[in-house]
C-alpha cells in the first residue's frame, strides 16, 4: 500500500472510534425513559396532559380538572403509565408532591399551533427555597421567584398582554 492510502485509512479508522467514544454504541434513546424523565412530576404530568388536550381541541384547554380528567380517563393505560400517572387514581396528579397541596391551574387557555408557550400548571407553595416550579404548555417547566410565579399566573406575561386569550 502507499503512503497517502495508509494515512487517509488511520485517519477514517481514528473518526469512527472518535465517534463511538462520544456517541456510545447504542445512541438510540429509549422511548419509556424519556417519556419517563419528561413526566418525572405531577406539575410535569398535568402540563403534559393539558398540552394534549389542547392539541386535540383546536387549541383551546379545558374548562376546568372534571374535563381534564374525562379527557385522560380516555388515553391509553399503558402511555399513562408510561408517565407516572395511575389510571385508577387521575385524582393524585393534582396534587404537588412536596406539599401535598393541589395544583394551581389556569383553565380554559387558548393558544395555536405555533403559539408560544403558555403557563398553565403552578405549585401551591414554593419547593426549592423562595423558588415555585411553573409548567408550559410545549412540556417546559421553569424555576421562578415569588414575583414572576404572580405575572405568570395573573397572565401578565402572556405575549397577547390580554391575560389567557388569543396567541399569535
Amino acid at each position: 500500500m502507499s503512503k497517502p492510502i495508509s494515512s487517509a485509512l488511520v485517519r477514517n479508522i481514528a473518526t469512527v472510534l472518535l465517534v463511538v467514544a462520544f456517541t456510545g454504541c447504542d445512541s438510540t434513546p429509549d422511548p419509556a425513559d424519556m417519556m419517563a424523565k419528561a413526566t418525572d412530576s405531577n406539575v410535569k404530568r398535568v402540563s403534559k396532559m393539558y398540552s394534549i388536550f389542547m392539541k386535540n381541541n383546536g387549541w383551546k384547554g379545558p374548562r376546568n380538572s372534571e374535563q381534564l380528567k374525562a379527557f385522560i380517563a380516555k388515553q391509553n393505560e399503558d402511555q399513562l403509565r408510561m408517565m407516572g400517572i395511575d389510571p385508577s387514581n387521575l385524582d393524585a396528579i393534582f396534587i404537588g408532591e412536596h406539599d401535598d397541596q393541589p395544583l394551581k391551574i389556569r383553565w380554559h387557555l387558548k393558544s395555536s399551533m405555533l403559539g408560544p408557550a403558555i403557563p398553565i400548571v403552578f405549585e401551591a407553595t414554593p419547593s426549592k427555597g423562595e423558588d415555585y416550579q411553573v409548567g408550559f404548555t410545549g412540556n417546559t417547566l421553569r424555576t421562578v421567584d415569588s414575583q414572576e410565579y404572580q405575572q405568570l399566573w395573573d397572565g401578565k406575561m402572556d405575549r397577547s398582554g390580554k391575560g389567557n386569550l388569543n396567541r399569535r
